[in-house]
């Protein structure tokens, strides 16, 4: 299970010199384009192919594995985030299509279960999460690219369960109930 109180602590990236890490650099891929390509390729890499069919079949929506792939390039100064976002619909297209030739009975994204509530949301992302730590301990200690993308996945899932988008009817009824004082450019927000 991945544990979330080894992470840094608030304030521990301003202890360090800027620059030091990938993400804070020029990326490698400027072009979607080419870091499409990059992405292609690391589907065709049989260490990460098995690993992602594997998740898939275990019931890791289709969206969270795309977006651990674009994610873990961002951090490894692959790409941008403007990249991310545009790459992020053809990478889940290519995955729904791999997974439809492995055969394997997918779920796109989380509201694909649906869960009555948000503990049950919790409980079936926390399964997911096990099954893959559970998966990844039987493959051994060697760690591969597919490894480590598993490991990833199992993070996103574990963390996402704060990050709840608002459903689509909660941000109208917001949106037609509020008063142009109350808007973001209003006096009192300034």
């Amino acid at each position: 299970m991945v544990d979330v109180f080894n992470g840094p602590i608030p304030g521990e990236s301003l202890t360090t010199e800027p620059g030091n890490v990938p993400w804070e650099q020029p990326p490698l891929y400027v072009d979607p384009m080419d870091a499409l390509e990059y992405h292609m390729e690391q589907l065709t890499d049989e260490q990460v192919t098995d690993n992602v069919l594997d998740m898939m079949d275990l019931g890791v929506p289709i969206s969270v594995v795309a977006d651990t792939m674009l994610s873990s390039a961002i951090m490894n100064g692959i790409h941008t985030v403007d990249v991310k976002m545009l790459l992020k619909p053809v990478l889940h297209m290519q995955l729904k299509a791999l997974a439809d030739v492995a055969n394997i009975d997918y779920k796109e994204t989380m509201a694909d279960y649906n869960d009555k509530d948000e503990i049950e949301r919790i409980k079936r992302r926390e399964r997911i999460a096990a099954k893959i730590d559970v998966q990844a301990k039987l493959r051994g200690k060697t760690k591969d690219k597919g490894d480590m993308l598993q490991q990833d996945v199992a993070e996103m899932l574990v963390s996402t369960e704060q990050e709840q988008e608002m459903p689509q009817q909660e941000m109208a009824t917001e949106a037609e109930t509020m008063t142009p004082e109350q808007g973001i450019m209003s006096k009192e927000q300034m």
